[in-house]
């Protein structure tokens, strides 16, 4: 009788989860759970259960199905036998010290490495926000137009995009990173902190370890509450941990704060890689950041991040930002003509942003590390599996099921794994921190708390289970096979068998190709790194130094500030060994290399939707010849640009292509929020935010006319600038006592912040590709040696025959090249389509570089020659008479 549907879904339960019951037992418990359920089946249909009821009740009692599998399993698996599993595993662990020695080292350096990277990821991109809870819940508002998708937003933009309540988001804050000087008692001292609104720490969902944070009313009235939350950091530092910290006063830019709070010390801000000591409220701005841009809609200069509610998607809050884009816009549509908001994930911000390519790269390097590194013990387990033929072919006469030998090959293999396991965890917990190593001199507060967290550790044992699995399945199914009668013949040689030398081959194959790929893309950030070193970043400037002023913190206003300028460029300009002198409010390759705003050209009509932002930085006089830009037309910033004097403006080449085509951009005029200023000069095109980025139209304006109280000094001097440095101290100290130069750092090291990323990529897959390519040439020593070992009665045979010494010898080279030749094919190929995938991430390099890959390619057959080079030497060198006698 054919069974109703319901029976027949329940019995298709049976079968799919019969795969869990003991293969012994499997006939059985198949055949009585489905007498089981046809009887209850039946049973069912005689009480005339409804329909629902009916199929509801039968699947109910098949889902017992799986539980009685599982438990059939476990018994079947008795404490007894496991243990009997785990002795006997243990005792091989120990039998074989160089080969167990061998085994972790490959797996150790493996697992650390993967384990090393994930920390770095973890502490990047995954958790970016140090001692911030839930961060997935926190979402990046961006202000975006067709050209750029990460501008920032106004203050009064900010308000009223608040009081909106975007759809998705519970709430939204908004911040700005800004120097500060801070004085408790004695020296002032050169902080970096926050200004932020009074929702800051709840928005982020931190709460103070101390006092309190931001009521709303602080934050309501410009000046009026000079208060401050500090870092447990600065309270520990500055303050000596001081238990009576709360309700102390600390200056502030020549201004008194009051402490209200203590951050928990796992918070650093809620900038990535970035540890901020002071939290300033808005409405203290004036006192931190010049002007007053709480009340400037086209001033955009702030962050902004939002908190999801609960349960809602990042889609929903895109649509939701995406209307209140909309609303604004429609507002205000002066200043905000062609903007839209966005959202973005925290690891798309600042430094993740950076640093999320070449994170990933490493990740997806790492891992094929570790492939390689399984591929590297199958190999070494398969050739260990040859010499136990006889063992297998005994337990194998009295009884034992294969599935018994596989168990117990997998805990042999899993005991390997958990000690290769936590080498790689101590080696993970010494390389952790060296993430800092890579970060040049920087005047921000560096810190990337990467650590052997929770969750790193349970990475590292998640990838100890899989290595065990990957390294070991293949060899333990191999390994089980076995002939009993042949092999357990006295004089049956531990052959590896065809099938197993091939599966080695093929294991030796991979892991050349993977070698190939890491080495060529290795090769690639290499080559990209010498090429950024040398290129032309649009400045000449080698020797000199660079150091932060603060006019601000001083108290000068704007009067007093450009007289300072003025003063302080005088006097430098004639130190001895000062070639040049200048300020500017941003340097070329800068972590913060300028701001941007929204112009018109005279002469010049946008298409319909035409972005038209240009990124800028104020400079003094003498900028251009301090840095060694080339002026192409006219001339640059000089001491005639003064506040008395129509505002001039110098464009680079780019900007000058775009919207002066076939005119004369000299005696052309710029207009933005301060009004219009005049074009004086075409300057070079340069780099000015990152190495990779694409042309972009850039302008200088004069700090005197466009005034800024924070700039940087740049001192191009003729020699060592060590000795010049404290020259220039005192002449500015003779201009004022009070006003110290921070952040002083050589140009040398200032070109290197530039370097950063390659720099990094480049060091990091050298290292693992060379990890890479000793890992392959073991392999392939390894399988050509076996195997000439497995040959010698055969080479002897031949040399007894009158076969030449280099005859034997070719015989076993050729074996190793024609393995390295298919490994090679395979290699390139991989790495054309890798190139292809790095493309953004090279400077000046094809991914294609005919250097890279021939060089590598190259290599790798060298070494691998010489890896097979050494078996056949001994297979030529073998007497045939002690061949021929070989057992």
């Amino acid at each position: 009788m054919k069974p109703a549907s319901p029976l027949r879904l329940a019995l298709l339960i049976v079968e799919l989860f019969a795969l869990l019951a003991p293969a012994s037992r499997r006939t059985t418990w198949r055949q009585q759970w489905r007498a089981d359920l046809w009887h209850y089946d039946r049973w069912l249909a005689r009480e005339r259960t409804a329909p629902a009821a009916h199929v509801l009740s039968l699947l109910a009692r098949a889902s017992g199905a799986p539980v009685h599998a599982i438990s059939l399993r476990l018994h079947d698996w008795s404490p007894c036998m496991l243990v009997h599993d785990l002795k006997f595993g243990w005792r091989m662990f120990v039998r074989r010290p160089a080969f167990t020695a061998v085994a972790v080292m490959i797996l150790g350096l493996g697992i650390g490495a993967n384990a090393t990277i994930f920390s770095w990821v973890e502490s990047v991109l995954l958790t970016p926000l140090s001692g911030v809870p839930a961060q997935e819940g926190i979402v990046v508002v961006r202000g975006v137009t067709t050209a750029r998708n990460n501008l920032s937003m106004s203050y009064p933009n900010f308000v009223d995009l608040r009081a909106g309540k975007p759809d998705g988001l519970q709430d939204v804050m908004a911040f700005r990173i800004a120097a500060m000087n801070t004085r408790t008692t004695g020296e002032p001292m050169r902080v970096f902190g926050e200004l932020v609104t009074a929702n800051f720490f709840r928005v982020l969902g931190v709460r103070p370890a101390a006092g309190r944070d931001f009521r709303e009313d602080e934050a309501a009235t410009p000046g009026r509450d000079p208060v401050l939350v500090i870092s447990h950091a600065f309270w520990s530092r500055a303050l000596n941990a001081d238990p009576a910290a709360i309700g102390r006063t600390i200056t502030v830019n020549n201004q008194a704060f009051t402490i209200i709070g203590i951050t928990p010390p796992e918070f650093h801000g809620s900038a990535a890689g970035l540890a901020l000591d002071l939290f300033v409220p808005m409405s203290m701005q004036k006192t931190i950041i010049s002007g007053d841009r709480l009340n400037q809609r086209g001033n955009s200069w702030l962050q902004v991040y939002g908190r999801l509610l609960p349960g809602a998607t990042f889609e929903r809050v895109q649509a939701g930002l995406a209307v209140a884009g909309k609303r604004l816009a429609d507002a205000y549509p002066e200043q905000n003509e062609g903007r839209a908001l966005a959202a973005a994930r925290l690891s798309e911000d600042g430094a993740s942003g950076l640093l999320m390519p070449v994170m990933t790269t490493l990740m997806a390097v790492v891992g094929l590390v570790l492939l390689i590194a399984c591929a590297n013990l199958a190999g070494l387990l398969l050739a260990r599996s040859a010499g136990r033929q006889r063992e297998v072919a005994v337990r194998l006469a009295v009884g034992a099921s294969r599935g018994r030998l596989v168990r117990q090959l997998l805990i042999e293999n899993l005991m390997v794994a958990i000690a290769g396991g936590a080498a790689g965890l101590i080696l993970a917990r010494w390389t952790a921190g060296m993430l800092t190593l890579f970060v040049p001199p920087t005047p921000y507060p560096i810190a990337f708390g990467a650590s052997l967290s929770p969750r790193v550790v349970g990475f590292a044992l998640a990838l100890t289970a899989l290595t065990a699995i990957v390294s070991g399945l293949l060899p333990a199914l191999r390994g089980s096979r076995s002939d009993v009668a042949v092999a357990l013949k006295a004089s049956a040689p531990a052959s590896i068998g065809g099938g197993r030398a091939r599966l080695r081959q093929s294991l030796v194959v991979a892991q050349v190709a993977l070698s190939l790929l890491l080495l060529v893309c290795a090769a690639l950030f290499l080559r990209s790194l010498t090429h950024a070193q040398t290129m032309d970043m649009g400045y000449s400037a080698r020797q000199g130094f660079v150091g932060a002023i603060d006019l601000l913190a001083g108290g000068y206003d704007q009067p007093r500030g450009v007289a300072f300028y003025q003063q302080a460029l005088a006097r430098l300009n004639v130190v001895p060994g000062v070639e040049h002198a200048s300020v500017a409010t941003a340097l070329p390759l800068d972590i913060s290399a300028g701001s941007d705003m929204s112009v018109e050209v005279d002469g010049y009509t946008p298409r319909k939707d035409e972005p038209m932002h240009v990124y800028y930085a104020r400079v003094g006089a003498g900028y251009f010849d301090t840095l060694g830009i080339d002026i192409v037309e006219g001339r640059g910033i000089t001491e005639r640009d003064t506040p008395d004097q129509p505002q001039a403006a110098v464009i680079n080449e780019t900007m000058a292509k775009r919207y002066f085509q076939g005119r004369s951009p000299v005696g052309g005029r710029v207009r933005f929020g301060t009004g219009p200023v005049t074009i004086v000069g075409v300057a070079r095109d340069g780099k000015y935010s990152q190495l990779t980025e694409a042309p972009r139209s850039y302008m200088y304006l004069s700090i005197l006319q466009s005034y800024r109280p924070d700039a940087i000094l740049v001192v191009r001097t003729a020699a060592d600038p060590g000795g010049i440095l404290s020259a220039v101290q005192r002449e500015l100290r003779a201009l004022d006592p009070g006003l110290p130069l921070f952040d002083v750092r050589t140009i040398a090291e200032h070109r290197q912040i530039s370097m950063f990323i390659p720099k990094m990529a480049s060091t990091l897959l050298a290292l693992f590709g060379a990890l890479a390519l000793i890992l392959s040439v073991v392999g392939l020593y390894g399988v050509i040696a076996y195997n000439a070992t497995q040959r010698t009665r055969e080479i002897g045979v031949r040399v007894a025959l009158g076969a030449e010494r280099r005859d034997v010898a070719w015989l076993i080279l050729r074996q190793g090249l024609w393995l390295t030749a298919i490994g090679l094919a395979v290699g390139l190929l991989l790495a054309l389509g890798a190139g292809r995938l790095l493309a953004k991430q090279l400077v000046g390099i094809s991914p294609a570089d005919p250097v890279s890959f021939a060089g590598t390619a190259i290599l790798l057959l060298v070494v691998a020659a010489a890896a097979s080079a050494l078996p056949a030497h001994r297979a030529a060198s073998l007497d045939p008479l002690a061949a021929l006698r070989r057992d």
